[in-house]
């Protein structure tokens, strides 16, 4: 399942309130003739200005999450191999520096109601979990494809092999979505992943990875 109602907005009001609480600050010195000098005016009006950014990315990141939310059963209509999903992701900004293992050949393909916004949510949720690795080394790895599923794990090098079990094992959990500093994004992704019924999972001992599982079908 994904977020609810009251976790997105909860979510929304938490990274909200620190680029308001930025833009009202700098503002108020500037109506208060603290800023004394012409650069420290301006510095402080283009501080504003980012966190006035930041806050209508949230907002058009809201209506996104709305669209999805709205149409979660979204028809899967284009067919993408497995060799082009995975060379996508390795294409993907967020996971640059990666170390990627595993090369797969499936007789299967990912069904997408968007193979771009697909790519996007898979490469958010990875970045997710490479944020927590620190300085350890990241790894992308492919791991088993049959007809029916493609496993996909990423992470620091030494959590990775905790995944290898599967979303069945005792200690895996869902993949925990409210990480401070993602904005809406991870929302987004969770509502995308499960209109493409994409399984996602964390070992309970390693929050710096994260597993995907996707049903494929036949081509």
């Amino acid at each position: 399942m994904g977020p609810n109602l009251a976790q997105v907005l909860n979510t929304l009001a938490h990274e909200i309130r620190t680029p308001l609480a930025v833009s009202q600050g700098y503002l108020k010195l500037y109506l208060d003739g603290l800023l004394k000098t012409p650069d420290d005016q301006r510095a402080a009006l283009q501080k504003a200005r980012e966190a006035l950014g930041q806050i209508s990315t949230l907002c058009a990141d809201m209506g996104r999450v709305s669209a999805l939310s709205e149409a979660p059963h979204a028809p899967l209509t284009e067919s993408i191999t497995v060799g082009r999903m995975v060379a996508s992701l390795k294409t993907a900004p967020e996971l640059g520096g990666a170390t990627w293992r595993g090369e797969l050949a499936s007789p299967g393909a990912l069904a997408a109601s968007s193979f771009t916004d697909l790519v996007r949510a898979v490469a958010a949720v990875a970045c997710a979990a490479f944020d927590e690795a620190s300085e350890a080394q990241r790894v992308f790895s492919v791991e088993a494809a049959d007809a029916s599923t493609l496993t996909l794990l990423a992470g620091a090098e030494g959590s990775v092999a905790a995944l290898r079990a599967g979303p069945e094992d005792a200690k895996a959990e869902p993949f925990d979505l409210f990480r401070g500093g993602k904005g809406l994004t991870l929302i987004w992704a969770s509502f995308v992943l499960q209109q493409h019924r994409v399984r996602t999972w964390n070992h309970r001992d390693h929050r710096a990875s994260v597993g995907f599982r996707f049903p494929l079908v036949q081509v």
